[in-house]
């Protein structure tokens, strides 16, 4: 009787074991972490993480925000004239510093970009042999699955349209639901570079 309980006890565990592990076979895998880096040549960078597991993204600049300094007076040895200091307030109007959010993703957000990275196929993961570009938008993809794999696409100028939509998507969600009058100055020159 001894040995019948042991053996039930062993088939017991056994069985437990294997229903884990095709528990964890049928989970899918899915990104739970992306990051996008936008480096426009002639403006500022920024880049965005979305988590995607606690629903949240973030906006912010990489670099530290350092202004062209206002160009010397048309006259030399003189103070800049009213004209020139308008024209440098115009300057910095036009190329704020960006401030850093965060903001709560929706189901839906999610879906809508997971739906995306599902569509992805081998050649979007691959780096193509590109050159940068002389000026452009540079960008970089790195994408978290589930499953703990790490992708990092570098398009640098030339993403494909995959690569694109995803950015993009990315941006547009961005745009929408910020609320910072520097920041949609930002937005809006990135979004001009494609």
């Amino acid at each position: 009787m001894k040995n019948i309980l042991q053996l039930f006890i062993y088939f017991l565990l056994l069985f437990s074991c294997s229903k884990n592990n095709e528990i964890k076979k049928s989970e899918k895998v899915k990104p739970i972490l992306l990051k996008i880096g936008y480096y426009p040549t002639f403006h500022q960078s920024a880049e965005t993480i979305l988590n995607l597991n606690e629903k949240y993204l973030i906006f912010y600049s990489p670099t530290s925000y350092i202004p062209e300094p206002p160009p010397p007076p048309k006259e030399y040895g003189k103070k800049q004239s009213l004209q020139e200091e308008k024209e440098y307030k115009a300057y910095l109007n036009e190329n704020p510093k960006l401030i850093p959010f965060k903001i709560a993703l929706s189901e839906s957000d999610i879906e809508r970009i997971q739906q995306l990275t599902d569509s992805f196929k081998s050649e979007d993961f691959s780096d193509r042999d590109l050159k940068p570009g002389i000026d452009g938008m540079s960008t970089n993809i790195i994408i978290l699955y589930s499953d703990g794999k790490l992708i990092q696409i570098n398009p640098l100028n030339a993403p494909n349209e995959n690569q694109k939509e995803l950015y993009r998507r990315i941006l547009n969600l961005i745009i929408e639901k910020n609320i910072n009058k520097n920041d949609s100055i930002i937005l809006q020159k990135i979004k001009g570079y494609h």
